[in-house]
């Protein structure tokens, strides 16, 4: 089978459903939670004033945090916000608009497990803010939170846009990444990763998460901000560690190659001060939260 061509492959992705602005957050709720004299209780009451808005939060809180116990739901938005923080009260509101918009184009697909695919990307979202705090790198606003969270947009994409070829890629076994990111190329002309960048730009998405979305299996080709996408290729690889692989299926990675990533040079080589036993102690002790989270996601 031949690879469509390009023009074919740009027609098809420009036709999928757009995703929500990254931009919907309401201006004076933003405004609230980057005040360092902001209390909780103001943030709930901007979060009120919209319905809908309350909703997504109060969903996605339940959601992530309690599973189906619907004895232990969170019903208060002060509640959710206290129970939260402020941190990731700001990550849920950002991520809300696109989580849902995805979660929408998932249900187009009949061969999308939306559980499994979500499960994945809001622990790679969790884990890449973490690296990067860990590696004392900043980034612009959400960057870090949304760059893991989309990084396998591609994978939905060619979903939707190819479900003839999608089975004959996420339906049978691969030995690892590279296998399955040469399949396809061969079947389509791009992989997952080019595909999901091609989106997001297409979509005016920042460059730095588009280039960290593109490049996130290989992050010394980026250039914009190589550590973000770096950051995103060792959270990916360590939520598969915990078994949470999303839609591919290959073996699960040993926790010693995580030193043999270019995502870890990157972001730890300049770190020769610091004791790489104590980088790694702390990465792991993010990845035994993380693993305590997931477990609470339906």
């Amino acid at each position: 089978m031949n690879p469509p061509s390009d023009f074919l492959l740009i027609e098809r992705i420009n036709q999928c459903p757009k995703l929500a602005s990254l931009e919907s957050i309401n201006e004076t709720l933003a405004n609230l939670l980057d005040s360092e004299d902001s209390f909780v209780g103001q943030i709930a009451e901007v979060i009120r004033l919209d319905p809908s808005l309350t909703t997504r939060v109060l969903d996605l809180v339940n959601s992530i945090f309690f599973g189906s116990k619907e004895d232990h739901h969170i019903t208060g938005v002060e509640e959710a916000s206290i129970f939260l923080g402020l941190n990731r009260i700001r990550e849920l509101i950002a991520a809300t608009p696109i989580i849902e918009e995805i979660s929408a184009l998932g249900k187009k697909s009949e061969h999308f497990s939306w559980e499994s695919f979500w499960r994945h990307s809001i622990g790679t979202a969790i884990l890449t803010r973490e690296i990067l705090s860990i590696a004392d790198h900043k980034v612009e606003q959400e960057a870090d939170y949304v760059a893991g969270l989309l990084h396998n947009l591609g994978i939905l994409i060619l979903a939707i846009t190819f479900p003839e070829i999608f089975p004959h890629v996420y339906g049978k076994s691969h030995q690892s990444l590279e296998e399955l990111t040469t399949k396809e190329v061969s079947l389509v002309g791009w992989d997952h990763a080019k595909m999901g960048a091609y989106y997001l730009w297409n979509h005016h998405i920042s460059e730095e998460v588009v280039e960290a979305v593109h490049w996130h299996n290989h992050p010394l080709k980026a250039t914009v901000n190589p550590k973000l996408a770096a950051a995103v290729q060792l959270a990916e690889f360590l939520v598969r560690h915990l078994k949470v692989k999303g839609l591919e299926k290959f073996p699960d990675p040993e926790k010693e190659e995580l030193h043999t990533l270019e995502g870890w040079n990157i972001l730890f080589s300049d770190h020769q001060e610091d004791d790489p036993e104590i980088i790694n102690e702390r990465i792991f002790s993010s990845v035994e939260r993380l693993g305590q989270t997931l477990q609470t996601i339906i």
